[in-house]
């Protein structure tokens, strides 16, 4: 990593704890990244060159500036910021035209000094001359163009040190119907202390809003009338808000169809009632609880959490007819509850402890202690319908001894799951003798299963030709079904590891978005859905 000094100074308790600044900054860089990571793309790109055709005769007619100007503004619109004040300098012609597009205005665009190879990204170290800069920039533009702004991501500011412009701005968006708006403030030190300005709650046109490193502010002091009748899709990521500013938020946002958490800085407590939502994201958070109280169109619940201080991270499902992909659900700390029942090793599944609209379970076990096996058959039970699993095994050093084929073949309930499975992934497979009796079971047993994919752990195996052996091997016994595809390839993350993509996620096209591996010497391997 290249030297370089952090933007600020460190605070008072980190220099008392002894901090290195470029430590702390490369942290700083690195949490960024993940924020960044789970963005949605953006809608327009500075990658590529423009040109103008002319016709093919050598006549040289300028056809483009023929066309009505409401299809020009849509064309102007779809441009990077820069290049669609520069059109406005072709001819007369031009000269309105930017002014009356719909203007897409990221931030990244106006860095002085962009990386000409990833000209889109946000960069994880700016300097404060920089950003009064690209400030200086954002309000020369908001001041100019009279609007409406489809599209507004800021995120190469330190917004506490523009204040004043800040607030501006976003009163300006509010009165030029910004539909898209991307708020990623960088505190330093890491932490949310800045309030949102009350501004944001009369932006009545957004449609799409992601905010991050922001103290929510108290809801008892906002206008009565503040909400959000248009917005469909909200991330909060690195946020300190509390769960009633959070129920607040939800209760004024009647047309919710996404909702997504990144890194939260205070344990996520939720209570979720919305007779709109279909998609709930929860990545890198730590968990206090969510309840899943009322939710009839509920699609999809995605979690990848931390733990939570040695408590159990709990979930809840209550009214969720419509809940078809549920995971990543990790056995060894979180705790499902469904209606009033606790789901435990041994728990008597009946009608009211099932959830039979999923079809799509991901979850994380740990093969060699006993615990998690068990726990794993009562958890599989409460979701009948289910037919495409995806297992992800992780290491342990804490061993309850093995765990053999007989142990699975003895409990008829799980027979009963997997009798309905088509798809099933096994992810960080090490070749460990609990992971492979589980999976002879699992290939003996389903008598549906047409494709089974084993991602190894990554560098866990000399040469892929040696875990593909593994892996050809569990097939050896009694197979009890019709032929199955077996897919191998090797994780090209390390154990566990990997980023979730909100965009993935949230993307109803896709049937299962826990089936697209990613493989090392494969890139995205996956099968069809």
């Amino acid at each position: 990593m290249a030297t370089f000094a952090p933007p600020f100074p460190l605070d008072e308790a980190s220099r008392r704890r002894g901090r290195d600044p470029q430590d702390m900054e490369a942290l700083f860089g690195r949490v960024l990244s993940y924020i960044y990571h789970a963005l949605p793309d953006p809608p327009v790109s500075a990658y590529g060159d423009l040109c103008i055709l002319f016709d093919a005769d050598g006549g040289g007619v300028d056809r483009l500036s023929l066309l009505p100007d409401s299809l020009l503004a849509n064309i102007v619109g779809r441009l990077p910021v820069k290049d669609a004040a520069r059109t406005a300098v072709l001819s007369r012609r031009w000269a309105p035209v930017w002014r009356a597009a719909p203007l897409v205005l990221l931030d990244t665009h106006l860095l002085p000094d962009p990386d000409p190879d990833y000209p889109d990204a946000i960069p994880p170290h700016l300097d404060r001359a920089t950003s009064a800069s690209v400030a200086a920039a954002v309000s020369r533009i908001l001041a100019a163009h009279p609007g409406p702004f489809r599209c507004v991501r800021l995120a190469c500011c330190y917004m506490d040190e523009h204040r004043a412009q800040f607030e501006r701005w976003l009163q300006l968006l509010a009165r030029k119907g910004v539909q898209e708006l991307f708020l990623i403030n960088r505190p330093w030190p890491l932490e949310a202390k800045t309030p949102l300005p009350a501004t944001l709650f009369t932006m009545a046109n957004l449609i799409c809003l992601y905010l991050s490193f922001w103290l929510f502010p108290d809801t008892a002091g906002l206008p009565r009338g503040a909400t959000f009748p248009h917005l469909r899709e909200l991330g909060l990521c690195a946020l300190c808000i509390k769960a009633r500013e959070l129920e607040f938020l939800l209760s004024r946002s009647p047309v919710l169809e996404v909702l997504c958490f990144d890194g939260l800085l205070v344990p996520l407590r939720l209570r979720l009632v919305s007779h709109s939502l279909r998609c709930l994201q929860v990545h890198a958070c730590k968990l206090d609880r969510i309840a899943v109280v009322d939710a009839p169109r509920l699609e999809r619940l995605f979690l990848h959490t931390h733990p939570s201080d040695g408590c159990k991270n709990i979930v809840k499902i209550g009214n969720a007819p419509a809940l078809r992909l549920f995971g990543q659900f990790v056995l060894e700390r979180d705790e499902l509850q469904v209606g009033n029942t606790i789901i435990k090793a041994g728990t008597v599944v009946n009608p009211s402890v099932k959830v039979p609209a999923v079809k799509t379970l991901d979850v994380e076990v740990r093969f060699g202690v006993r615990g998690d096996a068990k726990m794993l058959s009562s958890f599989l039970r409460c979701f009948p319908n289910a037919d495409r699993l995806h297992i992800h095994s992780k290491k342990t050093t804490e061993s309850t001894g093995r765990i053999s084929i007989k142990f699975w073949q003895e409990s008829d309930a799980i027979k009963r799951t997997l009798s309905r499975i088509t798809v099933m992934s096994f992810h960080d497979f090490r070749g460990e003798r609990n992971e492979v009796c589980f999976l002879k079971f699992v290939i003996e047993s389903a008598p549906m299963l047409r494709t089974l994919v084993i991602v190894y752990a990554n560098g866990c195996f000399g040469s892929r030709d040696e875990a593909t052996s593994k892996a050809k091997a569990l097939f050896a016994g009694k197979r009890a079904t019709e032929p199955c595809m077996l897919v191998v390839c090797e994780s090209e993350c390390a154990e566990g590891g990997g980023l979730w993509d909100f965009g993935k996620g949230s993307d109803f096209s896709c049937n299962d978005p826990f089936g697209q591996v990613l493989c090392s010497s494969f890139g995205v391997g996956h099968w069809s859905v």
